[in-house]
C-alpha cells in the first residue's frame, strides 16, 4: 500500500530494459509458465512502433516514493482503429491496484491524447490484439487462457477506478464455447455458393479481397474496430509449422463428408497443403470470396510445446448481399469437420459484441458463454487555455 501518494511519478518512458523489467514485475498472467514469452512479444511490439518517427504511442509508468514501479499503462493513436467509424485512441495494459496511481496514468494518457487534437479515449484496448485483445475481464477467469483473448486478475480494482475518473462502461464483450458440432442451418447451402479453402500462398495474394470484406461486414458500425486485423491473422497463420496440418486420423469421406458441398471440399483439396483454420465461401460464378471464418490456432499451446488442440474464432464475415444463405453455419460445420481431422477438438467464438443480436442469435443454440469483458470510453474536454 501506497503511504505517500502525492510522491507517485509518472515516466513516459521509451526504455526497453526499463519497460521490460516493469512487466517482469507487475505484469499478471494466469499461466506462468507463458509469462516471459508474452512479454517478449509485448516488448518485440513497443520496438517496433517505438521506431515508427510518425506513430503515436506512449508507455508510461508509476513509482512510488521507494522508486519501485506500481503500475504501468499503454496508450497509442492506431491510424487503423476506429470506435464506430469515428477516430479514437485507446489505453491499454492498464495495471494498478491504487486509485491515485490509476489517476496519474490515465491522467498522463488523456494529456497525450488531448495534444494530437483527439477527443475519445477507450480502453482497455490491448495492442497489439493478439496478445492482449480487447476489454477488461469481468467472468471466466477460471477458464484456460486462449491465444488473442484478454486475461486479467480477478475481480479487477480498475472498474471502479475508472468509473470514479468520469468514464462510462460502453461496450460488453462476451465469448462463448462452441458446445455442438454440427449447426442445423449449415446443413442447407445456397447452390450459388462452393465452399473451399486457400493455401497460405493463396491467402497472402487474396490478402486485399479479404479486407474488403472485412471492411463491408464490419467497420462502420462496431464500437471496436482495427482494419489490420486480417495481417494479424495472416501473421499468425505464418507462424504454424506445415507439420501441424497432417491429418490425425483415417476416415471414410462418404461417411464423414457425407453432405455433398462438403463432400465437394474433400475431392478438390488436399487438407494437408490448405489452412483449415480458415473455410471460404465463394461464389460459385465469380470465384469471389463472399464469407469467411478466420479462426486463431491457440499460438499458447505451440509456445508451452504442445500440440495445438484449441481454436479462437476470431473473424466471421459474411458480405451483405449474401446473408441468409446459411453460409455462416456451413462455414462452421466445415471448419470443425476439418479442425477436428488435425487434432482440434476445442472452438471458442471471441469478442462477440453483447448487443449484437444477430450475432447471438447464431451461435446460441449452440454455444454457451465463458468469458466477459468491458470496455470504457470518456469523450474528453478540450485543455483550458
Amino acid at each position: 500500500m501506497l503511504k505517500h501518494p502525492e510522491l507517485i511519478k509518472i515516466v513516459d518512458s521509451k526504455d526497453i530494459s526499463e519497460i521490460n523489467e516493469t512487466l517482469d514485475q507487475l505484469l499478471y498472467v494466469p499461466n506462468e509458465l507463458l509469462k516471459p514469452r508474452i512479454i517478449e512479444e509485448l516488448v518485440k511490439y513497443y520496438i517496433g512502433k517505438f521506431s515508427e518517427d510518425d506513430y503515436k504511442i506512449k508507455f508510461f509508468i508509476a513509482y512510488d516514493e521507494n522508486k519501485d514501479p506500481c503500475g504501468f499503462i499503454s496508450c497509442e493513436i492506431n491510424p487503423n482503429y476506429r470506435s464506430r467509424n469515428r477516430r479514437c485512441a485507446t489505453f491499454g495494459w492498464l495495471h494498478t491496484d491504487n486509485f491515485d496511481v490509476c489517476k496519474g496514468l490515465i491522467t498522463a494518457c488523456e494529456n497525450f491524447v488531448r495534444k494530437n487534437n483527439v477527443r475519445l479515449i477507450r480502453g482497455n484496448v490491448n495492442f497489439p490484439k493478439s496478445i492482449g485483445g480487447i476489454g477488461i475481464q469481468v467472468m471466466g477467469f477460471e477458464e484456460q487462457m486462449l491465444y488473442s483473448v484478454p486475461f486479467g486478475e480477478p475481480f479487477p480494482k480498475i472498474l471502479g477506478y475508472l468509473e470514479r475518473l468520469g468514464y462510462n462502461k460502453d461496450a460488453e464483450y462476451i465469448c462463448m464455447e462452441v458446445t455442438k458440432e454440427r449447426w442445423d442451418q449449415g446443413k442447407r447451402v445456397d447452390k450459388s455458393i462452393r465452399l473451399g479453402y486457400l493455401t497460405l500462398k493463396e491467402l497472402h495474394e487474396r490478402k486485399e479481397e479479404l479486407i474488403n470484406v472485412a471492411k463491408e461486414a464490419f467497420y462502420a458500425v462496431v464500437p471496436d474496430a482495427c482494419t489490420g486485423r486480417v495481417n494479424e491473422i495472416l501473421e499468425i497463420y505464418d507462424q504454424v509449422p506445415e507439420s501441424h496440418y497432417k491429418l490425425k486420423k483415417e476416415i471414410d469421406p462418404l461417411t464423414y463428408f457425407g453432405q455433398p458441398e462438403y463432400k465437394e471440399v474433400w475431392e478438390s483439396y488436399d487438407l494437408e497443403k490448405v489452412v483449415v483454420w480458415a473455410p471460404m465461401a465463394f461464389d460459385r460464378k465469380t470465384g469471389e470470396i463472399v464469407g469467411t471464418i478466420l479462426a486463431v490456432h491457440d499460438l499458447y499451446e505451440l509456445w508451452l510445446g504442445q500440440p495445438i488442440t484449441r481454436a479462437n474464432v476470431d473473424t466471421a464475415m459474411i458480405k451483405s448481399e449474401y446473408k441468409g444463405r446459411g453460409i455462416f453455419s456451413a462455414l462452421n460445420n466445415l471448419g470443425q469437420l476439418c479442425g477436428n481431422l488435425i487434432g482440434v477438438n476445442y472452438y471458442e467464438g471471441t469478442g462477440i459484441w453483447l448487443i449484437n443480436q444477430d450475432a447471438i442469435d447464431a451461435v446460441m443454440p449452440h454455444c454457451q458463454t465463458n468469458r466477459k469483458f468491458v470496455v470504457f470510453q470518456k469523450r474528453l474536454k478540450k485543455s483550458k487555455a
